[in-house]
């Protein structure tokens, strides 16, 4: 390991000393002639001015003398100055360049973006299908004087009396529903009767969609309605029911039937477009028993449906009585369900 670096320093000390001394004046010759030990110069001083004394020769150089260097952390009190080692400079960074470093060149790396969040499907609506069949017109009576129509042989589990159609039951609220439109035409309200009701839920909950007039030995007519939807149905079976009657055979139908005052309907006229209507408003049926019941997909329709079924006392669609039993509207308002 290299030493450390000496600074080498030769001190001159130079001391001037002026001593004024009062002597006898006879002596001062022998004064002169001797010199003060000690490095001390005597002159004589008269009581006139001192006059500035001439340059003394210098002593002699003194030896140069080493003397070590202090510790650093000791620096002398003298105002001298002291050899001192001389440190090693420490290595400074290399300077930076003016010029500017180059930017590093940018480093694409592509990020996929993430695929947005499918949007969710609205809910499918509902499909709703409605059905209907056609209605069977009932026989053109002969030329003769009509026979009285035969009444419907009751039912073993309900008794034949008619039942007043009253609160908010499914009986009086299919009852109401038919009067509604029965009054636009001038025709009578109409009763309730279980008979017909009970022949209308054996129909009904077969889930058949097809007219069935055999049960009691007929003698009455007959209207049927399904309305069906993907959706959830099992708390519609009044509404079901409101929307055959009203909707499917009254409102869809009434502007089909332009035959108002004749006998019968022109011939190849489509039974099919008015036959519900008509039921629904000849004036001499005055009896109705209804049911509606839930059938499953694939029966009545291709989906869940209410299937409703309503069976008349007398019948309607008598051959050569249209005239006096389908009656022109009195104009009341329109009833939608």
């Amino acid at each position: 390991m290299p030493l450390d670096k000496r600074a080498l320093e030769v001190q001159w000390v130079t001391d001037i000393v002026t001593v004024t001394v009062t002597v006898d004046p006879s002596a001062s010759a022998a004064a002169a002639a001797t010199p003060t030990a000690g490095g001390v110069f005597v002159q004589n001083v008269s009581e006139q001015p001192a006059a500035t004394p001439s340059p003394q020769p210098a002593a002699p150089a003194p030896k140069p003398v080493y003397a070590p260097p202090p510790p650093p952390a000791s620096p002398s009190p003298k105002p001298a100055v002291t050899p001192q080692s001389v440190p090693q400079a420490a290595p400074q960074p290399a300077p930076a360049s003016s010029a500017p470093a180059a930017a590093p060149k940018p480093v694409i790396v592509p990020v996929e973006s993430p695929a947005p969040a499918p949007k969710p499907s609205p809910s499918p609506t509902p499909e709703v299908v409605v059905a209907k069949p056609s209605p069977k017109p009932a026989p053109s009576p002969s030329p003769s004087p009509k026979p009285a129509a035969a009444s419907p042989k009751p039912a073993a589990s309900s008794p034949a009396a008619s039942a007043p159609a009253s609160g908010n039951d499914y009986s009086s609220i299919v009852v109401n529903e038919h009067n509604i439109h029965r009054a636009n035409h001038s025709a009578p309200d109409l009763a309730w009767d279980t008979t017909l009701a009970g022949y209308a839920q054996t129909i009904a909950e077969g889930c058949v969609f097809a007219h069935d007039m055999t049960q009691g030995g007929g003698g009455y007519g007959q209207n049927l309605a399904s309305w069906g939807s993907t959706g959830d149905i099992d708390d519609l079976q009044l509404e079901s029911a409101r929307r055959g009657i009203t909707d499917q055979w009254y409102n869809d139908e009434m502007e089909n039937w332009t035959f108002f005052g004749l006998d019968n309907p022109p011939s190849g006229s489509n039974l099919d477009a008015w036959g519900h209507f008509t039921q629904l408003v000849w004036k001499s049926s005055t009896k109705v028993g209804c049911y509606t019941a839930k059938c499953p997909a694939g029966t009545v329709l291709s989906m869940p449906s209410w299937y409703t079924v309503c069976n008349y006392g007398g019948p309607g669609n008598f051959g050569g009585e249209y005239a006096e039993n389908v009656l022109p509207a009195l104009g009341h308002p329109t009833v939608t369900i």
